[in-house]
């Protein structure tokens, strides 16, 4: 009896060994599959805000361009004013309605909506997870609220400045070729209307502190956060 007792025993906690390793093996096999999940979803996600901030950038670069076809009407109309060339009409008209023309920065915030929602600590980069929250929940709000500071100076301009010295509010011809047109009552009487010259020098100078500053800084956050991504994308594909 004792024999057998000693091998029921015996048998009994190999049984119960055996349930536990298994039991272990499912976890280990669960766990597995549960990292291996994640590690395609973060690399999924890392892809998404790379096409993401490869649009933003776009945008930037355009929205660039612009401000700076802005800054040189707006030296080109002082440097009409300080002369005694004669102008002409329809291109001077364009020239005050390129300064005058705001944007808007169109930008895609999904991706990062999408990994707030799942943790943000999927993003096993410790550098990369900082650089990512940093952008979009800083640098992104920064630059917005830099942007509608400056829009609402060009429409404090449209308010006060221009419906007394311009025949009307500013005409944007889509159709032809994003032409605009703001066209004075009188070029003449602008030379000597220093409240217009002080508000037209105003705002070409906070034009280039936007674009050299702001719209500088915001670029330079995006490219960054692109290379970083591009480089662990890359280094997660070979593991």
């Amino acid at each position: 009896m004792e024999n057998k007792t000693g091998r029921y025993f015996k048998y009994a906690v190999g049984e119960i060994v055996l349930v536990v390793i298994g039991i272990l093996i499912a976890l280990q096999i669960n766990n597995w599959n549960e990292q291996r999940k994640e590690a395609v979803f973060e690399i999924q996600i890392l892809k998404s805000f790379r096409e993401s901030l490869e649009t933003d950038l776009s945008d930037v670069d355009a929205n660039i361009a612009q401000h700076k076809q802005g800054i040189q009407a707006a030296d080109s109309i002082l440097g009409l004013l300080n002369s005694s060339v004669t102008i002409n009409e329809d291109s001077v008209s364009t020239l005050f309605a390129r300064i005058q023309l705001p944007t808007r920065f169109v930008h895609s915030t999904s991706a990062f909506e999408s990994l707030k929602s799942k943790g943000v600590n999927i993003i096993s980069n410790d550098d990369l997870q900082k650089k990512i929250v940093d952008v979009y929940d800083s640098q992104y709000n920064f630059f917005l609220q830099a942007e509608q500071d400056f829009v609402d100076q060009i429409v404090l301009g449209w308010q006060t400045i221009l419906p007394t010295r311009f025949e009307e509010g500013l005409d944007y011809q889509f159709t032809m070729g994003g032409q605009g047109s703001l066209k004075p009552l009188d070029f003449e009487a602008l030379r000597d209307d220093q409240e217009f010259l002080y508000y037209l020098k105003t705002l070409r100078n906070h034009t280039k502190i936007f674009v050299e500053y702001f719209y500088s800084n915001l670029r330079a956050d995006i490219v960054d956060l692109m290379e970083m991504i591009d480089s662990e994308i890359e280094e997660k594909e070979r593991s």
